[in-house]
C-alpha cells in the first residue's frame, strides 16, 4: 500500500489535436458550399424570374393571336378602336389611353379618335401634324417612346400639351406598310411602376396587329359606301330611264289628247250659241266644259311630271300652308272619322319652294292616308325644323304597306290600289315636285300604321336651280 500511495497519479488525456492543413481545408470545404448554396439560389431566382417572363410572353402572345383573330372579324370601327384600348389598358395594367387617327377631309392631321379610362384627357381640339419633327422621329424608329423623352426633344408646342397629359406614359406609332397611319398613347400604370420591356414588346406588336385591322376596316368601309353609291347610281338610272320614257309617252299623249280636246271645246263654244236662253242646256254645257278642263290639267300634270315649269319659288311659310291644306281636308276627315292630329311649333319656319306645287304633295299624301283608314283612324301630322332643313311627317293608323313594296311605290304607274280606283301617278308627281324643291320624300311602315316624311332644305333661292340641274 505504502508503495500505490507514493505512485503518482497520471495526467488526463488531452483531446486529439487535427493538423493545420486539415483543418484550413474543412473551412475551404465550408465556404465552397455556401457559396454553391449562394450560386444555386441566384440560379433559381434567375430561373424563377426567366419562367415569370417566359409566362407573360406565352400569356401575350397567347392575346395576340386571340385579339388578332377578333380584330379581323371586326368590320365596325368603333366597336375596333374600342376593343383595341380596352384590351391594351386590361393587358398592361394602365388606367387611361387614347388613339390618335388622321381626318378624312384632314388627312394630314391625327386627331384623338377614341379614348379610354379615367383621369384628365388633352383638348379634342390638339392634334399631331403629319410630317412634324415628332413623328418623323417615331416612324424611323418604329417602337414605343416614352412620353418624357419626346416632350424634352422632339415634340411640338401643341404635341407637348397632349403629351404631358398621358406623362408618364408610352407612345405608340401604328405602321401600316411603312406609313405611320396613328398613334397611340398609354399612361398611369395602375401599380405605379414604370413601364417594363415585357409591356414595350406587348404593345408593340399590338400596335402592328391594330394598324392592319384598321386598315382593313377602312378599305371594308370605303367597299361598302362604294357598293351603296353604285346600287343608288343604278337605282337613279333606272329612274332616269322610266322618266324619259314616261315625259316621251306624255308628249304624244299630251298631242293626242289635246287636239281633239279643243275641237270639243270650240264645239261647246257654237252649242252656247245654239241654245241661247236654255238654262239647263246651257248648265249641261258647264258641266262638259268644266270636265274638259279637269281632263286638260292632268294632261298637263303629266306633261309638268319630268318637264317642270318655270314658277317662280317663293318664301313659303310651311305651317301655313299644311294647315290651309288639313282645313280643305277636314271636313272630309270628320266624315270618314278620322282623328286630325297637329303638331307644329312655335315659329313659322319658312323655306323657298313653289306654293301650289307643295299644296299638291300635302293634299296627295292626305288622301292616301284617307283611303287606307276605310273605318276611320287618326292621322297625326308634324312639323320639324333644324337649321339647315324642314320635316313634315304624316303618320297614319291604316294597315300600312307590304315591305316587299315599298321600294316601288314612287314608281310611275305603280299603284297598291284596287284597279279602277289609283292610277299610280300621285307619289311619282309627289316624289319629283319635292326633288325639285332639293327635298326628299320616303315612306316607312310603324308600329301603328304608315309615315310619309318630306325634308325640305332651308336655305337660299338657288338651291332650287342646283338641284334641277342634278335631276
Amino acid at each position: 500500500m505504502c508503495a500505490d500511495a507514493n505512485k503518482k497519479p497520471e495526467r488526463a488525456s488531452s483531446p486529439p489535436t487535427l493538423p493545420v492543413d486539415t483543418a484550413r481545408d474543412e473551412v475551404s470545404a465550408t465556404v465552397q458550399t455556401v457559396q454553391q448554396i449562394e450560386e444555386l439560389s441566384e440560379r433559381m431566382a434567375a430561373l424563377t424570374n426567366t419562367n415569370r417572363q417566359l409566362k407573360r410572353k406565352i400569356f401575350d402572345l397567347y392575346t395576340i393571336f386571340e385579339i388578332s383573330r377578333n380584330f379581323n372579324s371586326v368590320l365596325d370601327y368603333e366597336t375596333l378602336l374600342d376593343t383595341f384600348i380596352l384590351t391594351a389598358l386590361a393587358q398592361v395594367g394602365a388606367s387611361r389611353a387614347a388613339i390618335f387617327l388622321p381626318l378624312e377631309q384632314w388627312p394630314d392631321r391625327f386627331v384623338q379618335a377614341r379614348a379610354r379610362g379615367s383621369g384628365e384627357f388633352a383638348d379634342a381640339r390638339r392634334f399631331f401634324k403629319a410630317g412634324s419633327g415628332l413623328l418623323t422621329y417615331m416612324t424611323s424608329l418604329n417602337r414605343p417612346l416614352p412620353t418624357g423623352e419626346l416632350i424634352d426633344s422632339h415634340a411640338g408646342r401643341g404635341e407637348k400639351d397632349v403629351l404631358e397629359h398621358f406623362h408618364p406614359g408610352l407612345v405608340v406609332p401604328l405602321m401600316y406598310q411603312s406609313n405611320l397611319t396613328g398613334i397611340f398613347i398609354i399612361a398611369d400604370k395602375m401599380s405605379n411602376r414604370k413601364f417594363e420591356m415585357d409591356d414595350i414588346e406587348f404593345l408593340s406588336v399590338l400596335g402592328s396587329q391594330i394598324s392592319v385591322a384598321i386598315e382593313n376596316a377602312r378599305l371594308y368601309s370605303a367597299e361598302k359606301m362604294a357598293t351603296r353609291q353604285l346600287r343608288a347610281a343604278q337605282e337613279q338610272l333606272v329612274q332616269t330611264e322610266r322618266a324619259a320614257a314616261l315625259g316621251e309617252m306624255s308628249a304624244k299623249v299630251a298631242h293626242e289628247v289635246n287636239n281633239p280636246l279643243g275641237i270639243i271645246g270650240n264645239y261647246l263654244q257654237l252649242v252656247r250659241r245654239v241654245v241661247g236662253a236654255n238654262v239647263e242646256a246651257i248648265n249641261y254645257v258647264d258641266i262638259v266644259s268644266e270636265e274638259i278642263d279637269r281632263i286638260a290639267g292632268i294632261v298637263r300634270q303629266l306633261l309638268d311630271f319630268h318637264r317642270p315649269g318655270s314658277e317662280e319659288l317663293a318664301p313659303v311659310d310651311v305651317c301655313r300652308l299644311v294647315d290651309s291644306v288639313l282645313q280643305l281636308m277636314e271636313r272630309q276627315l270628320a266624315a270618314d272619322n278620322i282623328e286630325l292630329v297637329r303638331k307644329f311649333p312655335t315659329d313659322n319656319p319658312t323655306i323657298f319652294g313653289v306654293p301650289e306645287n307643295l299644296k299638291q304633295v300635302l293634299l296627295n299624301i292626305i288622301i292616301n292616308a284617307v283611303d287606307f283608314m276605310p273605318e276611320g283612324g287618326r292621322l297625326e301630322v308634324a312639323i320639324t325644323a333644324s337649321d339647315h332643313s324642314l320635316r313634315v311627317t304624316f303618320c297614319d293608323t291604316g294597315p300600312g304597306i307590304s315591305p316587299e313594296l315599298i321600294p316601288h311605290i314612287f314608281e310611275p304607274f305603280f299603284t297598291t290600289k284596287e284597279p279602277g280606283k289609283g292610277t299610280g301617278l300621285g307619289l311619282s308627281v309627289c316624289y319629283g315636285i319635292i326633288k325639285r324643291h332639293g327635298g326628299s320624300i320616303t315612306y316607312k311602315n310603324t308600329e301603328t300604321g304608315g309615315c310619309f316624311q318630306i325634308e325640305l332644305p332651308v336655305g337660299a333661292e338657288g338651291d332650287r336651280s342646283k338641284n334641277d340641274q342634278d335631276c
